[in-house]
């Protein structure tokens, strides 16, 4: 075979049909494994371009996009809008940390190492937790890595997932377990409130509960009372939180007695960029700590007595006794937690609590005024953090487009997740927000509806 001159370069046709006659294949055959009923039926003719001429394509479809800093969102549904300091971008962006992977050989990763240990501490701190690990992906992926674990410490097999879990985050639990021997159970607001849910719901067979707080509609929904039961029956209870910075001013879960708390940390100083970059974050109690997946740092001193870090645990498939493995959670999502951590430090616990109270004025000045439009109802009186559920009757077909030429996203619509809540608005605004965006939006809301 004609060795190519520039290997880094595409294959050429010739190039390609030479290689298939050495291994005696059509291109076809090499894709056979694959189901017809997922192929991709579309055939892509893609001309030749230049540098200069791809550059300018690529900059006329950028222009189609309408990024967040040029609107006023009150869009949330899971990911979150705040304030980012201008300092985190310079620090986290240094090569030495820009740069760091996965610490194959750890002890000599000392940088790194400690920035995973100050990620967990901080994590359990703001958890009430006592560990961290670090390694997940995101809060969803976390959620079922937290669901497995239960299954593999209680050897049952069936997770009850209360109402008002993201859809996205089912839809991952769904992913996960398919092929398992773990049966989940969803309930939903038809079936009453959560302590009747979960008085119906709990037996012997049951490895795991899951409660979403604030939940997918906003509500403020974990108590004391409800952990309580759950634990009572043997199960584990495993609270998923969307926007840890409500941690700041709530009573931490476990201080409640949460067995597992996961989630998204997105909103640590990471921005919003078409679905990334996310953290997913999983705390648990001591005696769970042989059946975490990813990693575990810890503090230690050595033969000179000096204070240095170590890999404490890394349960994954790719070491020794990998039999034992807990999950094939690979990437350490470093940078992420790295960032979270600063923005954790700038802050500090005052900083923290200021931007989460900032939250809560803001969302609840909005509902106040948004209520006063007649033709918004309020859908719950349930106590909110950051998001709640407003209804608009019949949502005018270009309700959406006429919001966002006046410069605004208004929410997310609820009918979108299921027909039954045709009409319904989430809606979610932070600290950014100030009083005369909040009127001017009440105000442009007022105008667009009948």
């Amino acid at each position: 075979m004609k060795l190519l001159t520039h290997p880094y370069l595409p294959l050429t046709d010739e190039e390609r049909k030479q290689m298939q006659k050495v291994i005696g294949a059509e291109l076809a055959d090499l894709f056979q494994v694959i189901p017809h009923t997922i192929r991709d039926k579309a055939h892509f003719e893609f001309p030749a371009h230049n540098e200069v001429e791809v550059t300018k394509i690529f900059s006329k479809w950028a222009k189609m996009n309408t990024p967040v800093s040029k609107l006023i969102s009150f869009l949330g549904a899971g990911a979150y809008e705040h304030a980012i300091p201008s300092a985190l971008k310079d620090l986290v962006t240094r090569s030495e940390f820009l740069t760091a992977y996965t610490p194959y050989q750890p002890e000599i990763s000392q940088g790194l190492l400690q920035a995973f240990f100050e990620y967990q501490s901080l994590i359990s701190d703001l958890t009430g937790m006592e560990i961290t690990n670090a390694s997940m992906y995101d809060g969803p992926t976390a959620l079922a890595e937290a669901v497995l674990l239960a299954h593999n410490f209680t050897k049952k097999s069936q997770v009850t997932i209360l109402s008002g879990l993201n859809p996205e985050a089912k839809q991952v639990l769904r992913t996960y377990t398919s092929n398992s021997e773990i049966t989940l159970k969803f309930l939903s607001p038809e079936d009453g409130d959560k302590n009747h849910q979960l008085a119906s719901a709990l037996n012997d067979k049951t490895a795991a509960v899951v409660l979403q707080n604030p939940d997918f509609f906003g509500h403020l929904a974990l108590t004391r009372e409800l952990l309580s039961m759950i634990n009572e029956s043997g199960a584990l209870s495993i609270v998923y939180i969307n926007d840890p910075i409500s941690l700041a001013i709530l009573e931490p879960p476990g201080a409640l007695g949460a067995d597992l708390v996961v989630g998204e940390a997105q909103a640590f100083g990471l921005p919003l960029s078409f679905g990334g970059p996310y953290l997913g974050f999983l705390a648990a109690k001591k005696a769970l700590l042989r059946n975490i997946p990813g990693r575990l740092v810890g503090k230690t001193t050595d033969l000179e007595g000096k204070e240095g870090f170590v890999l404490t645990l890394q349960t994954r498939e790719q070491h020794i006794r990998r039999e034992k493995a807990t999950s094939n959670i690979c990437s350490n999502q470093a940078l992420c937690a790295l960032t979270a951590t600063i923005y954790l430090s700038l802050l500090g616990p005052v900083g923290l609590k200021e931007v989460a109270l900032s939250t809560v004025q803001n969302s609840h000045y909005l509902f106040s005024q948004l209520t006063r439009i007649p033709s918004v109802k309020a859908c719950s009186d349930d106590p909110f953090f950051h998001e709640f559920v407003i209804n608009l009757g019949a949502i005018p077909p270009d309700f959406f487009t006429n919001m966002k030429r006046k410069g605004f996203i208004p929410g997310f619509s609820l009918a979108q997740y299921d027909p039954c809540y045709s009409g319904s608005l989430l809606l979610y605004t932070s600290e950014l927000r100030t009083k005369e965006e909040l009127d001017q939006f009440c105000t442009e809301m007022e105008e667009c509806l009948p």
